[in-house]
This record gives structure tokens, sequence and C-alpha cells, in this order.
């Protein structure tokens, strides 16, 4: 949790600057008939990049050419600092490569790290669902401190998405804690407006398969039922009155 807290106060102080949510997590996978497959994770902060661009604009015009700009308060924001703060945070999420070296199964490791559009993650190939459970038992330990032995069930007509590793519930509880130091329920209020629109999309491919039904109620299928996607907004409180969860079930044919 630790490492999952420093990536995502980093984009706390971002969106703070701003006040208005650009944080969206897309998590993407396919699984050919035989079980096998790609995996991506991308971190989407690009609704973010104009109005970085805007403060620098506006520090540099207001200041003489200073990176430093005063922002809601007495507080100094340095455009500079911002833009170092989010390469950092994408080394952090996206560095994948050097965990998941020698990891049997896992192949085709490509690290994303795109500071210029803000986007973030990794992609990798994988063999069956056991390796691709390997694979993200050593992310979730490596980058959110976070103990994780299953997240996939697939056997060719049926797939299951279990509810460990649910990457929206360890964001709420690492910007949770952070807030929580800083200044308590305010603070956490204050989050939750800012991040009322934060999503968490779960896309799941089938091109050999067709999806009969699944249980979860925010599952939506297009590509003639090929796909399947779940859109959760962990800090939308409407949608939390529905106790919405990643875990999915999914009959095939």
């Amino acid at each position: 949790m630790k490492n999952l807290r420093i990536l995502f106060l980093a984009a706390l102080v971002m969106v703070s600057m701003t006040l208005t949510s650009c944080l969206h997590i897309l998590e993407e996978v396919t699984f050919k008939d035989k079980g096998n497959g790609t995996y991506a994770m991308t971190l989407d902060m690009s609704e973010l990049k104009g109005m970085m661009d805007m403060m620098k604009g506006m520090a540099g015009d207001s200041l003489g050419g200073d990176s430093t700009a005063i922002l809601g308060g007495d507080a100094p924001v340095a455009a500079p600092e911002a833009d170092n703060s989010m390469s950092q945070m994408g080394e952090q999420l996206s560095s994948v490569a050097a965990s998941l070296k020698g990891i049997q199964g896992v192949s085709n490791v490509v690290e994303v790290n795109d500071t210029t559009n803000l986007k973030f993650g990794y992609t990798f190939d994988f063999v069956d669902v056991a390796a691709l459970n390997r694979a993200l038992k050593i992310i979730n330990k490596d980058k959110y401190d976070s103990k994780v032995d299953e997240v996939f069930k697939f056997s060719g007509k049926s797939f299951e998405r279990l509810g460990a590793g649910d990457l929206g519930e360890e964001i709420k509880k690492a910007l949770a804690e952070g807030g929580g130091e800083e200044g308590g329920e305010e603070s956490l209020d204050m989050m939750k407006m800012m991040f009322a629109d934060m999503s968490y999309k779960q896309v799941y491919h089938f091109p050999d398969r067709e999806i009969k039904k699944s249980d979860n109620s925010l599952a939506e299928m297009t590509d003639n039922n090929h796909t399947m996607t779940i859109l959760i907004k962990p800090f939308d409180e409407e949608q939390q009155k529905l106790k919405p969860t990643v875990a999915a079930t999914a009959k095939l044919k």
C-alpha cells in the first residue's frame, strides 16, 4: 500500500491544482480459445494536460517568464515540479519489465510511459490464465504492496474475474489514507468531489467465443457479444449505492 499511496498522492496534487477529475484506468484483457491472450493496464491522465499547459503559460506571462504561479492560496505551484511528479508517477506505474522478466508463460512486455500525453501502463502476452495470474500476483505485490493469488479463471466456456486485485478500491484506500493524514473528514470529502468522475473500466475480449450472459449488473456486451465492458466509478456516490464490483462471471459459447 505504501507504494500505491506515493503513486496516487502525486495524482491528487495534480488534480487539486485544477479542481477537476482526470484519472481514468483501463484494464483490457483478451482471452483466445486456448486460454492465451494479452493483458493491458493503462492509467490515463490526458485530460489534465491542457490545464497544465495553460498554467505554465499563465505563470510565464504573469511573472515575466518565471515558471512558478500562485494558484488558489498562498502556496506556490511550480509547473516543472508538476511535470517531474507526473514523470515519476508514470515510471513507478509502468516499470514492470524487470519484475516480469523470466516469469514462465509471459512475453512481449511493453511499458507505456507517455509523459507528453500523460498515459502510463504496460501490456504483455500470456500463454494461459495461470501465467496471467502469476504476472498479476507479482505486479500487485511490487506496485501496490497487495497480496493477490488469483484474479482470473478461464476454461473456454466459462470466465470469471474474481474480486481480488481491485485497483479502484486500492486507489480509494491510498487516497483516503493520504487525505486522512492531511485533513481528516474535510480532506476526504474534497477528494470525493475531485475524483467523482474517476473511472475504472474493464474490457474483456473473447474473439473465439460469444458471451451468453454475465452476473455483473454493470456488464455491457458489444462486438456481437464478443466483448464485455464493466465501468466502475469508485467515487461516484450514486453508483456506490448499488455496490458495484469488479467481480464477474460469464458463460461463453
